[in-house]
C-alpha cells in the first residue's frame, strides 16, 4: 500500500483526518515517545483522527449532562470503540499487504517503557500545531479531535508539516481559566489543573494527565475559532454567559444555565 491508498483506506474506515511522518521526523526525540522504542522496525507513522461532535460538548457549556454527552462521545467511546477499531481495521489491511503495523492509542500503563506523544507524532505527520493554550489544533476542527496511531514497516510518503496561526492576537483559553491555572508564560499548572470543577478531569494513563478538551479553557478556544476553521455552524456555540466554580468548587458565575442558576458541583465521572 501507498500513502494515497492509506488514507483512502482510513477514510472509508472512518477517519476524519490522516497524514504520516516518515520516522526520520522523530530522530532526538525522547527515547520514551520514539516510535522505534516500541516497535523498532518502524518506517512511518500514521496518524488517524476523529473530530469530536460540538454537540458532545452541548452538555458541558449547559451545565446539563456531563459524562453522558462528553465523557462518552468526547472521551471513552471516541477512543475505545470508534477509533480503535478504525486503527484496528486499517493495521488489519496493511499487514495483509505483508508489512507490520501495531495499533497504537494515546493512553499508556504506569510502568511501561513506551509513553505515547500524540501532540509530537500529529504535528509530524502535518495535521496541525500546538497552540498557545497547550491544546493541539487543527484547521479543521480546532481542538476537537482525538488521535490513534499505527507504526508500520512501510516506508510511505510523508505529509508536510504545518503550524496553525490561530492564536495571534488571542489569549482566549488563558484568560477563561477560572483558578488562574495558566503561568504568566503560557504553561500550565498541574496541580491546580487537576482541582478544576469547569469540566476538565483526571486522566493519568494520558500523556497529559488531565483531560481538558471539555474545560473552561478549551470551550473558550473552540468560540475563539468558530470562524476560523474549516468545520463551521449555522449557529455559534455560545448562547449565553458562562458557568464557573473555583478552586473549592465555590460558584463564581451561575451562567444562568438549566440547573436552576446553580454550577454542577463537579464533574461527572472525575
Amino acid at each position: 500500500m501507498n500513502s494515497a491508498e492509506i488514507k483512502d483506506a482510513a477514510r472509508s474506515l472512518g477517519a476524519d483526518l490522516v497524514g504520516i511522518a516518515p520516522v526520520e521526523r522523530f530522530n532526538g526525540m525522547p527515547e520514551a515517545s520514539d516510535p522505534r522504542t516500541f516497535a523498532p522496525g518502524t518506517r512511518s507513522v500514521i496518524v488517524i483522527g476523529y473530530r469530536i461532535v460540538r454537540g458532545a460538548l452541548r452538555g458541558v457549556e449547559e451545565g446539563t449532562s456531563f459524562f453522558n454527552t462528553y465523557g462518552f462521545f468526547g472521551s471513552e467511546h471516541m477512543e475505545k470503540m470508534y477509533m480503535s477499531r478504525t486503527v484496528y481495521d486499517l493495521a488489519c489491511r496493511i499487514e495483509n499487504c505483508g508489512a507490520e503495523a501495531s495499533p497504537v492509542l494515546s493512553t499508556h500503563s504506569s510502568g511501561n517503557g513506551f509513553v505515547p506523544d500524540f501532540k509530537a507524532y500529529a504535528h509530524a505527520a502535518g495535521l496541525g500545531s500546538v497552540g498557545k493554550g497547550g491544546f493541539f489544533l487543527t484547521p479543521e476542527y480546532g481542538h476537537r479531535q482525538r488521535f490513534g496511531f499505527i507504526f508500520t514497516s512501510l516506508e510511505l510518503e510523508g505529509d508536510e508539516v504545518i503550524e496553525c496561526d490561530f492564536c495571534r492576537d488571542c489569549d482566549a483559553c488563558l484568560k477563561a481559566c477560572p483558578l488562574g491555572a495558566y503561568n504568566e508564560d503560557g504553561t500550565l499548572n498541574l496541580t491546580l489543573c487537576r482541582q478544576c470543577q469547569n469540566g476538565a478531569f483526571d486522566k493519568p494513563e494520558q500523556p497529559e494527565k488531565v483531560d481538558r478538551c471539555a474545560a473552561a479553557c478549551a470551550r473558550a478556544c473552540m468560540v475563539a475559532l468558530e470562524d476560523k476553521i474549516g468545520n463551521r455552524f449555522e449557529n455559534k456555540f455560545r448562547k449565553r454567559s458562562v458557568w464557573e466554580r473555583g478552586l473549592h468548587g465555590e460558584a463564581l458565575s451561575s451562567g444562568n444555565q438549566f440547573t436552576g442558576g446553580r454550577c454542577p458541583k463537579k464533574f461527572e465521572g472525575k
